[in-house]
Formats: C-alpha cells, sequence, structure tokens
C-alpha cells in the first residue's frame, strides 16, 4: 500500500509534536524540583529567643483558643479561657520546641498555594511576646507527603503578596499543642512540688536559733548557784536548832 505525501507530512508532525510534548512534560517537573531544591538551606534554628526571654504566650487551635503569662515571681498563669495557674511542663514543652527546634528544609511558594500546606486553616497558630516587647509567630499547617515533617511559617510576612517561607518542622509539635484543656492547668504535683519549695529554707533559718539557745542555756546551768545557794541554807537552819539545845541541858545542871 502506497502512502500519499500528504498523509506522511501529516504523520511526520504529529510525531514531532507528540515527542515535544513528552520531553517538555518530563522536563518541567525536573525543573520545578531543581528550582525547589536550590530554594532549600540546610538544617537552621527556627528563633534566636531563649525560653526565659518569653512573657506571654497564645495558642490557637481549631478547638480553643489559651493565653498565658507569667506573673511576677515568673510562674506561669492561664489568663484564657480561665484564670487559673498553668501547668509549667505543658508550657516548657512547647517553648522548647520553638526555642530548640530546628527546621530540616526550607523553601518558598508563592503564596497562592498556601492551602496546599495547610495555612489557610492552620493546625495551630503560635505567638510569643519577650521581655523586650517582641512578639514571634509560627504557623504550623499540614503534615508532608510521608508524615515526617509539619509544615510550617516562621514569622511569616504580613503582607498578603509576599511569597512563603515554609519550613519542615518536627512533627512532636503536634503533641505540643494538641492537648485536653486540664493538661494545660497546674497538676496536683507541681503544687506540691510549689510549696515544698518554700519550707527548705526555714530549716535553714531556724538552725541558727537553736544554735543560739543552747550558748544562755548553759550558762545558767553551772552558774545554778543560787540553787546551791540555796542548799547550804538548809543546812544552816538544822545547825541553829542544834545550838540552843545544849544551853537548856546546861541550865538544869548548874543548880
Amino acid at each position: 500500500m502506497k502512502i500519499k505525501p500528504s498523509t506522511f507530512l501529516l504523520l511526520l508532525t504529529a510525531l514531532l509534536l507528540g515527542g515535544v510534548t513528552l520531553v517538555a512534560v518530563q522536563n518541567q517537573p525536573q525543573n520545578q524540583s531543581q528550582g525547589q531544591q536550590a530554594s532549600q538551606s540546610e538544617p537552621s534554628d527556627l528563633f534566636a529567643f531563649t525560653e526565659k526571654q518569653v512573657k506571654t504566650l497564645s495558642l490557637t487551635t481549631p478547638l480553643r483558643s489559651l493565653k498565658f503569662e507569667r506573673d511576677a515571681e515568673g510562674i506561669w498563669q492561664m489568663r484564657q479561657p480561665e484564670q487559673t495557674p498553668a501547668s509549667a511542663a505543658s508550657i516548657a514543652f512547647l517553648l522548647d520546641l520553638m526555642t530548640s527546634g530546628t527546621s530540616d528544609r526550607t523553601f518558598t511558594v508563592p503564596v497562592g498555594q498556601q492551602e496546599q500546606y495547610g495555612f489557610h486553616q492552620p493546625f495551630a497558630a503560635i505567638e510569643v511576646t519577650l521581655d523586650n516587647q517582641e512578639t514571634h509567630r509560627l504557623i504550623v499547617g499540614e503534615y508532608d507527603f510521608n508524615r515526617s515533617f509539619l509544615y510550617a511559617l516562621a514569622d511569616p510576612s504580613t503582607d498578603a503578596n509576599t511569597d512563603l517561607k515554609v519550613s519542615l518542622v518536627s512533627p512532636s509539635f503536634e503533641n505540643a499543642v494538641n492537648r485536653p484543656l486540664a493538661e494545660w492547668k497546674q497538676t496536683a504535683s507541681e503544687k506540691q512540688a510549689a510549696p515544698a519549695a518554700s519550707p527548705s529554707p526555714s530549716p535553714g533559718a531556724s538552725s541558727p536559733s537553736p544554735e543560739a539557745s543552747p550558748k544562755p542555756s548553759p550558762d545558767p546551768s553551772p552558774d545554778a548557784s543560787p540553787s546551791s545557794a540555796s542548799s547550804p541554807s538548809p543546812e544552816a537552819s538544822p545547825a541553829s536548832p542544834a545550838a540552843p539545845s545544849p544551853s537548856p541541858n546546861s541550865s538544869p545542871s548548874s543548880p
């Protein structure tokens, strides 16, 4: 069967177009991955502040909103949704992830892709205020494809048109923020530990007082001369009646 030249040209054109399309499709993901790889960085710290610098902590999850504050003595207090002493252990666990935690990788994506990472309805929004009045925010989104990390935004820009700098953070953030309300309150063991610290200085303070008391006590005991002086006084009293007894005996003998 003989093929017409026009048909042959059409087939050749179709093959060429198909090959170009296939090459373009194969190269596009590679270019995207290369561009994303170029924007990735080495593991880095999420924040530069320390746990002791934090004065207030706000946490918003799909379940509730919580606010905590250190009082004048440095003890954490819950301000919302209740006014009660807070669990220092639960707060310390969350702050430790923020201050000592690192981002495994960081990359930039267009702001229009925030829904792909769960930032439009974040898993948690954390905000802290430091003793120098600085504020820092961490927005925690969804898990990555293999659930090894959580997507997060550290100190995101307030400009809605700015690209998102996405960080991969530890999945421990889920356990740190996803707690029942009771676990954010001070526990019974923490209540017992708090007064246990107060008696410890008291014995130290009372120790000098007993040392001072025994010193004056031995002085009067050896100097209990008043008691010894009183003992000879009764001995002298029987001696005085013994002296008059011979005087009457001599009086009858004389006549």
